[in-house]
């Protein structure tokens, strides 16, 4: 390359002149184009892609406490609206999900407190945020019976986490569910990390009672055909990651086994590379897997997902206007039976 090819496009500087919607300020970004700004901005423009691309797959890959933070109805939102096809997520943020759903609540909270003293008053912390420990007590009760009904009914049959996590929400009467809304739209929500969570030990307590004699049986190798499978019967796939671990790890391993790789990747992320951990691993470093193309349209975003990822919806709905109705290239009556749901 010549000097003058690195010298192109000269920053344009933010200017805010009066009101702005959501994707006005994104714009500006956008000439600016610089730091977090400008990949938050390059992010929006890769959602955007990915769901006006009508041969794409979208996958939601959530880790981190992103339910307890109060991004649950965006996420069950997205999930209505056809905005995201598949979910993978860690089993904890369901678990939250599940919690509020039997009418339980999380409380803004603060990070500077004593924890001895919360633990008197049985109060758990995640960060700055509170959750009363009868919730997750009213958790437990409420699961174990879940957990027996849905026993009984597939009486010998092991369940994947998907089938898992559909029959869950089928006995949650909560709209604002994502366990909810993913089994009223068949969409795939899968859980490959399910017994890292307090479903584990609910399904502990339900499987070791002595009147127990046929427990519910969940095993998540089964969820690996099924989710290969969807990114094979996919013409081109995509990904917004929100952390990383399992969840990331699963879509992108999905992608690699399909000998198909991402499209479109979006990852919003705290974590560094240096570590060598899979959570603050870069893109280009999925490229030397083959899990994401090389040629994929793909960007990183290092920053606070709470913030960056209602930001980030909230501008690709404003461009998508009101009349957009996304119509996913797989249907979600073909997604329902890949796996034999």
């Amino acid at each position: 390359m010549r000097r003058k090819d690195f010298l192109q496009e000269p920053v344009k500087h933010i200017k805010i002149s009066g009101k702005l919607c959501v994707n006005q300020l994104i714009q500006q970004f956008h000439n600016a184009g610089s730091f977090g700004a400008g990949r938050l901005s390059d992010a929006c423009d890769a959602y955007e892609r990915m769901l006006r691309d009508k041969e794409c797959t979208v996958f939601l890959a959530l880790a981190g406490a992103m339910v307890p933070a109060g991004m649950r109805s965006l996420i069950a939102d997205l999930i209505r609206e056809k905005l995201i096809d598949v979910v993978v997520s860690t089993g904890a943020n369901m678990v939250h999900d599940a919690i509020e759903a039997l009418g339980g609540h999380h409380y803004k909270g603060l990070w500077a407190v004593d924890d001895y003293l919360l633990y008197r008053y049985h109060i758990y912390r995640i960060y700055d945020v509170f959750v009363p420990e009868e919730d997750f007590t009213r958790l437990d009760y409420k699961l174990v019976e879940i957990f027996d009904e849905i026993a009984s009914e597939y009486a010998g049959k092991t369940l994947s986490s998907k089938e898992f996590a559909w029959e869950l929400g089928k006995r949650l009467d909560d709209p604002n569910s994502i366990l909810r809304a993913a089994y009223e739209t068949k969409t795939p929500l899968f859980l490959p990390a399910v017994r890292d969570s307090e479903f584990g030990f609910i399904h502990w307590i339900h499987a070791s009672r002595e009147n127990c004699k046929a427990p519910l049986m969940v095993d998540a190798f089964k969820d690996v055909p099924e989710i290969v499978e969807i990114c094979k019967r996919s013409p081109k796939n995509g990904m917004v990651v929100i952390g990383g671990g399992v969840p990331r790890n699963t879509v992108q391993s999905a992608a690699l086994a399909s000998k198909k790789g991402m499209d479109y990747g979006v990852i919003i992320t705290m974590d560094r590379p240096e570590t060598g951990g899979l959570s603050g691993s870069t893109l280009t470093e999925t490229v030397s897997w083959g899990k994401v193309k090389g040629t994929a349209d793909k960007v990183m975003v290092f920053a606070d997902a709470m913030i960056i990822f209602p930001i980030m919806v909230a501008s690709v709905i404003e461009r998508l206007g009101d009349g957009f109705r996304r119509k996913p290239y797989l249907k979600r009556e073909k997604l329902e039976a890949i796996g034999g749901a």
